[in-house]
């Protein structure tokens, strides 16, 4: 990619000089489309003001000479969503007297670019973010294509009813769905946080987000591909939740792009609320996205050609998946390899992994008993400040560990250093073989990179640390707060499983790590024997009194009330 050589490749580059964008929107006119779309209230299917939104868009559009379709949508079957044996939604049929509008552009042969942009709101909000901007943008985009015709087949669709299932979506993926090559959702738009792919099942390989990437280039715009989205969309696209899903559902290729979250989080807790206003679409946001439609609209769609995959350190740069595979597949022979010839002596007279097992557990058990007693009911009250959270119990675990270990010492001395090594490198392959399995390449070297570098550590010599700091790579990145809260809010983290049970499982491999590195090393001198235990217990106590002393912004009913948003209808944010 041209424009990714000019980025450096660093994550969280906030995009490449758009010196060399091309052309985008009129910012100005799309804020005022928001603004007055907005300011018709709530705009729930079949209410007088969804009927007066979608009268506001025919408007418009005739305002430009464009041509719109009014497509009536009427009673609609709605499939039922069902993820990992829990039903979200029961199948049923829906009727709306809301319609679809379509606007065709371009030449009139081919199969279209379809561009999508849901005009109705949940009650009691003013759906600015959701999702009158993306609205406003569509509009936009019709005025600068009807000026400036696109070579290849472009359809602009504003669907009604997405908010309780995608009803105008799933009538027009049934009427048009043969018409169309591709269909794009946008959904979320306007919020601070970055541009991003969503809902991009396995339809969408190699050719396709190799499309969208030159497109983002030539905008001077970053496209943010979350590996953990990619990997629910392929695994499980049934459960998509934009206007996407009709057409990915019936095997036409389609995707949903957004803006990531609001107020430096990746969530936005004024979503489906009163506080949806206006006032918080970003003009930057509008701008980014306009200048990437442009550019997609500018460019046949692919055929497809193959699985890709989206680098997530560098910038708009797509590879085949073959190679990733391959690479995974070589880290987790090398880990296997090196497990299965690994020595381990048989050594007498001590404790091994038994009594190390008994420890740990005892350790999480107890970090376990104190969060339930500083929770007060709440099912989850560390979700309201994860780091804070994270950092004092993961004192409790270690530092319980550490006492517990020194006291089983006195008894025997600890033995079999290599079993612990054996265990860092068995856990984190297992898991990544079972990505690889079930086909989440995407997440699947997250485990076999420290697999990896566990296996290679006794060769590594002083700078065996290296394989204790790479271990912890996935609990970092699994448990950081942003990614936490994220998938708290979307549904796919269970908040009733105690957060000492995930940093157990994820702090694991590192620490047995750990113990293989002090085991070889051999016993500690004197002043050792007295900073481990005195270390231990400080970061104890430590832990012990943030918990304590933890005040969550929100109590049990709140949060069970309105979840995360409960931070901003308290009044706490």
């Amino acid at each position: 990619m041209r424009g990714a050589v000019a980025c450096t490749l660093v994550v969280g580059l906030a995009a490449c000089s758009a010196g060399d964008a091309g052309p985008g929107i009129e910012v100005g006119r799309a804020l005022d489309d928001v603004g007055a779309l907005v300011a018709l209230g709530p705009r729930p299917g079949d209410s007088p003001a969804a009927a007066r939104a979608a009268g506001y868009i025919e408007g418009r559009l005739r305002e430009l000479g464009v041509r719109v379709e009014r497509l009536e949508v009427g009673t609609v079957a709605i499939p039922a969503i069902e993820l990992l044996g829990r039903r979200y939604r029961e199948a049923r049929l829906q009727t709306t007297r809301d319609p679809d509008l379509v606007v065709r552009l371009g030449p009139p042969e081919g199969r279209a670019l379809l561009v999508m942009a849901h005009y109705d709101s949940v009650p009691r909000s003013p759906g600015a973010v959701d999702n009158a901007a993306a609205v406003a943008v569509l509009l936009e985009l019709a005025r600068a294509l009807s000026a400036e015709p696109p070579r290849a087949p472009v359809m602009l669709a504003f669907t009604a009813n997405e908010e309780i299932g995608l009803v105008g979506a799933e009538a027009l993926a049934a009427q048009l769905g043969d018409q169309v090559g591709l269909a794009v959702a946008l959904d979320l738009i306007g919020g601070s946080g970055d541009l991003s792919l969503n809902g991009a099942s396995r339809l969408i390989g190699r050719s396709e987000l190799a499309w969208l990437a030159r497109a983002a280039d030539r905008a001077g715009v970053v496209i943010r591909a979350p590996l953990p989205h990619r990997v629910i969309s392929r695994a499980w696209p049934q459960a998509e939740r934009s206007d996407h899903g009709a057409f990915t559902r019936r095997g036409i290729r389609g995707f949903h792009l957004y803006d990531r979250g609001q107020d430096g989080e990746w969530i936005d807790l004024a979503y489906h609320s009163a506080r949806d206003t206006a006032s918080r679409v970003q003009p930057r946001a509008l701008d980014e996205l306009g200048r990437v439609l442009r550019a997609l609209t500018a460019e046949p769609v692919p055929e497809h050609d193959g699985d890709g995959y989206w680098l997530p350190v560098a910038v708009n740069v797509i590879v085949p998946r073959w190679p990733v595979v391959a690479l995974e597949v070589v880290l987790a022979a090398l880990a296997l390899g090196l497990l299965v010839t690994m020595r381990a002596p048989c050594a007498r007279g001590g404790l091994g992994l038994v009594a190390a097992t008994a420890c740990y557990s005892a350790a999480i058990g107890a970090t376990i008993g104190l969060e339930r007693l500083a929770a007060a009911g709440h099912p989850a009250p560390w979700l309201h400040a994860p780091a804070t959270a994270e950092l004092a119990e993961l004192a409790v675990l270690v530092g319980g560990l550490g006492l517990a270990t020194r006291a089983a010492r006195r008894f025997a001395p600890w033995i079999g250093d290599r079993r612990y090594l054996a265990v860092a490198i068995a856990l984190p392959l297992s898991l990544g073989l079972g990505c690889l399995l079930v086909g989440a390449a995407e997440l699947a070297w997250l485990w076999l990179v420290p697999a990896a570098c566990a296996a290679l550590a006794p060769r590594l010599g002083r700078f065996a640390l290296v394989a204790i700091a790479v271990g912890c790579l996935p609990g970092v990145l699994v448990l950081l707060p942003n990614q936490v809260r994220e998938a708290a809010w979307n549904g796919f983290w269970p908040a009733g499983i105690p957060l000492a049970v995930w940093l157990g499982g994820f702090a694991l491999a590192p620490l047995a790590t750990l113990a293989w590195w002090l085991r070889r090393a051999g016993a500690p001198g004197p002043l050792g024997t007295l900073v481990l235990p005195l270390g231990c217990g400080l970061a104890m106590i430590a832990g012990v009194l943030v918990v304590l002393h933890a005040r969550p912004a929100c109590n049990a009913q709140e949060f069970l009330g309105f979840h995360l948003a409960c931070e901003v209808s308290t009044g706490v944010r």
